[in-house]
């Protein structure tokens, strides 16, 4: 007599072979899925140093201050002068600076610190002297470009002194904010991220698909753009 249909044990079987095929799709899925989202940071990224290398070529090789003060949106946010000369959108709302949202963090732009100049909690400090006046610091590791020396020194492009050796830096947080490689304040608030040393030095640097840390783009002095893996 023919017989239709499965026993429990070939379903048991089948199930089992389809539950083992699923494991291992998804997790090459997932990195396939990351490692688009990395491309696409890169492209991001490059975009807006296209757009910060006209801006200068418009206004006498300057480029825009940075931007600081009080609130996580304001620190090292996207500089509104590039919406402003139509390089990069306007973003919506009451803090004014450009917009591009970070792959990896679609609540926030992604970031930009330039030695020099610095919009304070909204006023602008310009002057290049050390009379008390705020001046945006950028970090910069003695090994430059490598950048995998933990030895480096702070620019601001005070009067007088070396000026940085890099003349700006753009940076994606990355897939995970909170990544361990990341430097911690201590004391009153460990779990605050400590991004004075951001985002030139190599150990906060995202390094393969499975990794964390930062995506960053640089540009030296003499005009060469330099990218993290």
């Amino acid at each position: 007599m023919n017989r239709f249909g499965f026993t429990l044990l070939e379903l048991l079987i089948v199930v089992s072979v389809i539950s083992l095929l699923v494991a291992l799709v998804i997790p090459g899925q997932r990195r396939a899925r990351r490692q688009a989202r990395v491309v696409m940071a890169h492209a991001d990224l490059r975009q807006i140093t296209v757009a910060l290398d006209s801006y200068a070529m418009s206004n006498g090789d300057s480029y825009p201050p940075a931007r600081s003060g009080c609130g996580t949106d304001v620190n090292d946010q996207l500089p509104v002068e590039l919406a402003d000369a139509k390089y990069l959108p306007r973003c919506p709302g009451s803090i004014p600076q450009a917009d591009l949202r970070d792959i990896f963090d679609s609540a926030h732009t992604y970031k930009y610190r330039a030695p020099g100049a610095i919009y304070f909690n909204g006023t602008l400090f310009d002057t290049p002297d050390k009379k008390w006046r705020p001046r945006s610091r950028l970090w910069v590791p003695n090994d430059f470009p490598n950048c995998r020396s933990a030895d480096g020194a702070y620019y601001a492009d005070y009067a007088g002194e070396i000026p940085s050796p890099v003349s700006y830096a753009v940076w994606s947080i990355g897939p995970d904010a909170n990544s361990p490689k990341f430097p911690r304040f201590e004391g009153f608030d460990s779990r605050a991220i400590d991004d004075a040393r951001f985002p030139l030095q190599a150990d906060f640097w995202m390094h393969g698909s499975n990794d964390t840390g930062l995506i960053t783009h640089f540009r030296t002095r003499r005009g060469i753009i330099h990218t993290s893996p």
